[in-house]
């Protein structure tokens, strides 16, 4: 066995390669939103062409937004993602609110995604049901407790379950398609379903959601080998196999099942389970389910304490946060991150935080567009390994349609905008409490 390299406070270690990035990708993607949208989404559009479309669209999105994210990871290399480059950008403030609303939006994922697994693993144990907190909060311990004792630890961990839901969403998908008749409606539209524009911005707020996470190899390039390299296969590999598996998925239901049907269930991976497995379909649902979400939990886990670290470097939260142990985690920003999410979990307060994870994600995606920009414009001469295909269009229209998103989603949901312009803004004091010191010390520290 390898000895455990020391890692001096504020170093993380760069032990990690395109296996991880693309593990830590499908780990952060698929999750509870592909198993229980599908429904929701039926009801809201109910025409089988719309739906894969919309996921289609979903799809491309986000390929937009990695032509952008690619350029600039491997430019900035840092742990972080996209707080380090809206710092770099547009200053504290700015950089505080991606940072703020990300780390955020990944407490929600991790309180959610356990409390998703203590549902689940109610199917198996009965008994289990009235104890569901309980479960969700002894599963965050054991998965904090894995990830703090090292990187390679946490590791392990991802790639395992990430490509063990890999292969049983495949399954899935071919047992779908090769046992069960194609349904006699599966591609014909819901019946006496008009589709409104509340409802396919509702439907696609979801797969905005279910896409989420597919940035999550940038937040380790400081912890990768040689993230000029890995970076771009991990992120585009990641992201192209969720995108086609979302598709494969969403196809095998509409065969199966047809638009209707899946909107009269609220699980409809359980009916067509039904067809294949008969009675034992509960237990594989079940496990399924469970590998599942514990492998977003696990790379929510591992992501969140790096923007902590970050942020803890640059002097924006206590610098104990940038605190690195001998296994390589930064156990501080696991700890705190640990409190925040257990805390949501035990008391089922993360509900509304959760309903907010679209509209964070969209803000932070639309000041890291502008922070892309803003470095072309006054970095020219940054070294960039990789540079974003199709410049300056293609840019502008991820930067677009991130601005339109944010205004629908703010017209379909005007309180949950408000309450995350609430969120964003708590993190203002921080700032300037931040840029005070800076000039107390004899002025800004450097790393702009």
């Amino acid at each position: 066995m390898a000895p455990t390299i020391a890692a001096p406070r504020g170093h993380l270690l760069r032990v990690l390669g395109v296996a991880f990035g693309v593990a830590v990708t499908l780990g952060n993607m698929i999750g509870a939103g592909i198993l229980r949208s599908p429904s929701v989404i039926a009801a809201s559009v109910g025409s089988a062409a719309l739906i894969l479309a919309l996921w289609l669209a979903g799809a491309l999105q986000a390929a937009l937004a990695a032509n952008i994210l690619v350029e600039l990871g491997t430019a900035l290399p840092q742990a972080g993602g996209p707080y380090v480059f809206s710092r770099r950008a547009l200053g504290d403030v700015a950089g505080l609110i991606v940072g703020w609303s990300l780390w955020g939006a990944k407490i929600a994922g991790i309180a959610a995604t356990t409390v998703s697994f203590a549902n689940f693993f109610a199917l198996l144990v009965p008994a289990a049901a009235s104890r569901e907190a309980g479960i969700a909060v002894a599963l965050q311990v054991l998965l904090y407790g894995a990830n703090i004792l090292g990187l390679r630890e946490g590791r392990a961990l991802q790639e395992g379950t990430s490509f063990a839901k890999l292969a049983l969403l495949l399954i899935f998908v071919l047992a779908s398609f090769l046992a069960i008749p194609a349904h006699a409606a599966g591609f014909s539209p819901s019946p006496a379903l008009a589709v409104t524009w509340v409802g396919l911005i509702g439907a696609y707020k979801l797969i905005r959601g279910a896409y989420s996470g597919w940035d999550a190899s940038v937040y380790f390039s400081e912890e990768s080998r040689s993230p000029a390299t890995s970076l771009p296969r991990a992120l585009f590999i990641g992201l192209a196999l969720t995108s086609l598996l979302y598709l494969g998925v969403n196809a095998a239901l509409l065969h199966a099942l047809g638009p209707h049907e899946i909107a009269q269930s609220s699980l409809p991976f359980m009916r067509v389970l039904r067809g294949v497995a008969g009675p034992s379909a509960s237990f594989f649902f079940a496990v399924g389910a469970m590998v599942t979400v514990l492998s977003v939990a696990n790379a929510n886990i591992m992501t969140a304490p790096r923007i902590l670290f970050a942020l803890a470097r640059d002097r924006l939260l206590p610098q104990r946060l940038s605190d690195v142990n001998a296994g390589g985690s930064p156990h501080f920003a696991l700890l705190m991150t640990g409190v925040g999410s257990t805390a949501l979990a035990a008391t089922g307060q993360f509900v509304l935080v959760f309903g907010l994870i679209g509209t964070l994600d969209t803000l932070a995606a639309l000041l890291t567009v502008l922070a892309f920009f803003v470095l072309r414009r006054r970095e020219p001469s940054l070294a960039r390994p990789f540079r974003a295909l199709g410049y300056p269009l293609l840019p502008l229209l991820a930067l677009g349609v991130e601005a339109v998103l944010l205004v629908l989603f703010n017209a379909a949901d005007g309180r949950g905008f408000l309450a995350a312009v609430v969120l964003c803004a708590a993190c203002v004091p921080f700032a300037w409490i931040a840029r005070r010191t800076a000039l107390d010390n004899g002025g800004p520290d450097g790393t702009r």
